[in-house]
């Protein structure tokens, strides 16, 4: 049998793939003895006749779970079978006729679309770990050759050595009210792009909460005086007070902690939008805030929430209504999801702790602790910076070749 061509796509919708049982015969090297053990099998399912036949892709259980319970197998063939019938049904979407043709991607794309549909984070999960194992088994019998074995990096834990996995999916929320906290690093940019384009009094503080973790509090308690850049690496240090601007409202958008926090200089794009935010915005009410509504105040956190609703509608449609496949469901599950301006901060953490050696990094860098007590952090803020810049610099070539060469 040509591996290659181990499952054909065909457009026989009375075929599916399904989960069926099979009792084979197990050693026992104590005696030598056989004795028949139930197992679970990957099959194929003639709907009209109602009828199974074992496929060869039942190897992979086998493989990697030959000595478990039937339970065990029953679950991993389950999620198995699920993506296999997935990519059956959406093969000329996904361009895919053949198993060979299998690509990291359209693994994101199916966890991403379990998201989207209302699936438990824990499910989402369950099923990337039963996918890792079976991509990388495809690789490992020669029928994807598209990528190889250094596609899959293996790490010790508690519980022995796994596979990480290959694919970057966007999980539901852990939250009883299914909010989002926070957003794929790679729509970062085009979400900057949209608020620069519909929300441009906010777009310098939507990248002050993405690259420093503020929020929507702070962001509009800082005064234009209150914004120093560091010589070395052009980061931003903001003086976060309370300033109480706005002493017409009953709201008070207070500072959490008043601190010196660090805003992360990523490609040029806060120069640039700080750059033009102070040309564009200056208040008319003697409080010298960084951001302005339209009358000339201090901007109220009333109306940068509304100015982000705006935001996240328009990015929201756009991958809705120009985004690809999986863009279409990064939109849905967005459009399913709460979240808002919070979304910043926790992106932000994300972000950091992706590089970050120890929780204390990034206690550092979100200001949760004081930048003098914090000092043996400066150096690791430096190897942090320049992972999280090295992360971003081909984002920057793709959405944002000229950040705010359009002027208004």
């Amino acid at each position: 049998m040509n591996t290659k061509n181990i499952i054909q796509f065909d457009n026989n919708k009375n075929i599916k793939f399904s989960t069926t049982s099979a009792w084979v015969d197990s050693i026992f090297l104590s005696n030598g003895k056989t004795e028949k053990k139930h197992s679970a099998v990957i099959g194929l399912k003639n709907i009209a006749s109602n009828t199974h036949i074992i496929h060869p892709l039942s190897q992979f259980i086998t493989d990697n779970w030959k000595n478990k319970e039937y339970n065990t197998q029953r679950k991993h063939s389950n999620n198995t079978v699920q993506f296999l019938n997935y990519l059956v049904e959406n093969r000329k979407t996904l361009n895919i006729t053949l198993l060979s043709d299998l690509k990291i991607k359209h693994g994101t794309q199916y966890l991403n679309n379990l998201s989207s549909s209302g699936v438990r984070r824990d499910t989402v999960k369950d099923v990337e770990r039963t996918l890792t194992l079976f991509y990388f088994w495809l690789v490992s019998i020669n029928v994807i050759d598209s990528f190889s074995k250094n596609s899959f990096e293996k790490k010790e834990s508690h519980f022995g050595l796994y596979i990480e996995s290959p694919f970057k999916p966007m999980y539901p929320s852990r939250e009883a009210k299914e909010i989002e906290h926070t957003l794929p690093v790679n729509y970062i940019p085009l979400l900057l792009e949209v608020a620069i384009s519909v929300a441009k009094p906010i777009a310098l503080g939507i990248y002050f909460q993405i690259f420093g973790g503020l929020r929507v509090s702070e962001v509009i308690n800082l005064k234009r005086v209150q914004v120093a850049r560091r010589m070395k690496e052009g980061d931003y240090i903001l003086k976060l007070q309370n300033q109480n601007f706005r002493t017409d409202l009953k709201e008070h958008s207070s500072v959490k902690k008043e601190r010196s926090q660090r805003v992360l200089e990523i490609n040029g794009w806060g120069h640039s939008l700080f750059r033009d935010h102070i040309k564009l915005y200056r208040t008319k009410d003697g409080t010298n805030a960084l951001f302005v509504n339209r009358d000339g105040k201090a901007m109220s956190q009333r109306s940068y929430r509304q100015y982000f609703e705006k935001v996240k509608d328009h990015f929201i449609r756009l991958l809705e209504n120009h985004g690809d496949s999986e863009q279409k469901l990064i939109a849905k599950h967005l459009r399913y999801m709460k979240w808002s301006t919070h979304i910043g901060r926790g992106t932000f953490t994300n972000i950091i702790a992706e590089d970050a050696e120890n929780p204390y990094e990034i206690a550092h860098l979100r200001g949760d602790s004081s930048i003098d007590s914090s000092l043996t952090y400066i150096v690791s803020t430096e190897r942090i910076h320049k992972k999280i810049e090295d992360k971003f610099s081909n984002l920057h070539e793709k959405y944002l070749p000229r950040l705010i060469s359009r002027k208004e």
